[in-house]
């Protein structure tokens, strides 16, 4: 069997520990080209986060009709690049490591995510996430996952039946795998406790990463 991870919010604690320190590199960004800088108004941008998919859709709500309003989200957006802080801190999802070391004593493992490259990598060396435990590891860049996830089971030479995708975004995460007949298990953390719709694209619901390596793990 073939597990694929994701990593932000599955393996790590993104919106726990990363997101307000990128939120607010964006919004520094932001307002040295015109947006108004106020507290107020990055806690604007905050409340708009933590109901938002991604970063990006909370700038780019957050923005609205602004006059200036491509220069300003330009800014935002490549902010968010910026390669990880020497202060950040990390946060591994209870039980990561123990869980992707016991599974893959009995399955292949395939890591895919999205957003800048250099920065992925990044969070994953400081986590203390080893690349070398993925049998395959996409950072895409493709508006859907569905590409990644046809490109590491062809490249694998593994039927999506054989396949499992685990993450916590249903529309991002899970629907598109849902689309190819892989087997997806939807992790409630992180922004998956809010973004957890449709359910017809989910098989398995975990509160836990504990619980994927009880279901996947044969004893």
């Amino acid at each position: 069997m073939l597990i694929l991870f994701d990593l932000d919010d599955t393996l790590i604690e993104t919106s726990k520990c990363l997101t307000p320190l990128y939120l607010k590199l964006a919004f520094d960004s932001m307002s040295q080209v015109g947006l108004d800088s106020s507290e107020e108004s990055f806690t604007q941008l905050l409340a708009l986060n933590k109901k938002a998919i991604s970063s990006r859709f909370a700038i780019e709500q957050f923005l609205g009709t602004h006059s200036n309003k491509e220069e300003i989200l330009a800014a935002g957006l490549e902010a968010l690049k910026t390669p990880l802080p020497k202060n950040a801190v990390i946060e591994l999802v209870p039980g990561a490591l123990e869980v992707l070391d016991a599974l893959k004593k009995q399955h292949d493992l395939a890591l895919v995510t999205k957003g800048d490259s250099l920065l992925q990598l990044q969070k994953m060396e400081k986590a203390g996430i080893q690349p070398g435990q993925f049998s395959k590891l996409i950072v895409g860049s493709a508006p859907s996952k569905k590409f990644d996830y046809q490109r590491v089971l062809e490249e694998l030479d593994v039927a999506p039946s054989e396949a499992i995708v685990c993450g916590d975004r249903v529309s991002v995460d899970l629907t598109p795998a849902k689309e190819l007949g892989v087997y997806t298990v939807h992790f409630r953390n992180g922004r998956g406790l809010v973004h957890c719709e449709p359910k017809e694209s989910v098989d398995l619901t975990i509160e836990t990463l504990k619980e994927l390596q009880e279901v996947f793990l044969e004893t």
